[in-house]
């Protein structure tokens, strides 16, 4: 298959999925990334601006599928990152509570090495609107390796934790699934090293970019939603990459 070649350090608009099979195997050396998690619903509801509304109307009809075609979706994403990840790089990906060790397991079949679960602990959740379940208060993200890790830069007995706590009124943009920056450029410090290249087939409001960009390394995205791709090229516009020295510092 003759595959095109995108340039590093920029932002594609284009599906995950087309945008994976452009790369070359084994070409990437880190992949961090927060695919849809196909939980919104006209009856199931968030906070926005201190009311309730339907998640639906929040995030849209992109993150809306029949769930045979979420899983087909899914196992190409895991597939396909697979095939282009370099032997020993790491793969982080977001998931749903409720769908995370199914495809944790779908990811080890594919041939990935199971390495931790990490939890981001929300200090301030949203309130439980219905008062018939707990208060949703944590998200899950995989950890796999292909084969034995490359690199694993331990920053510290206090951050390297599989739990990390964040508050999620500290966004930087109005993407209603944004990730808190301190988490991604920790595990963009922990499993990349400067100069390498980080993709993020689901780019969203830029983080795993900025992270990248911030630390010296080369990022690489995806995403079809134009408002979400240019929100991102603006974050990046504001952030300088270290100087040498820096870039020392944080190996």
């Amino acid at each position: 298959m003759t595959r095109l070649p995108l340039t590093p350090n920029r932002i594609y608009r284009i599906d995950a999925i087309d945008g994976l099979k452009r790369l070359e195997n084994e070409s990437v050396d880190l992949i961090v990334t927060d695919p849809p998690y196909n939980i919104a619903a006209a009856d199931r509801l968030t906070m926005k601006s201190g009311t309730p509304i339907s998640t639906l109307k929040v995030w849209g009809a992109w993150d809306r599928f029949h769930p045979f075609d979420y899983d087909v979706l899914i196992m190409q994403v895991i597939s396909e990152c697979y095939r282009v990840l370099k032997p020993g790089g790491a793969f982080y990906m977001f998931t749903a509570r409720e769908q995370n060790g199914v495809f944790v397991r779908k990811a080890v079949e594919r041939g990935f090495t199971y390495r931790n679960q990490l939890a981001m602990v929300k200090k301030n959740p949203i309130p439980s609107l219905s008062k018939t379940n707990y208060r949703s208060a944590f998200e899950l993200c995989m950890y796999l390796t292909k084969g034995k890790p490359s690199v694993f830069n331990f920053v510290s007995q206090a951050e390297c934790k599989n739990v990390f706590h964040f508050a999620n009124t500290h966004r930087k943009t109005k993407h209603p699934t944004e990730k808190p920056l301190e988490f991604i450029r920790l595990l963009v410090r922990a499993s990349s090293n400067e100069g390498d290249l980080v993709l993020d087939p689901f780019m969203g409001s830029g983080t795993t970019a900025v992270a990248a960009k911030a630390l010296g390394r080369n990022y690489l995205g995806f995403d079809l939603n134009e408002e979400y791709v240019k929100m991102a090229r603006d974050r990046l516009r504001l952030i300088d990459p270290p100087d040498d020295a820096e870039a020392k510092a944080a190996a």
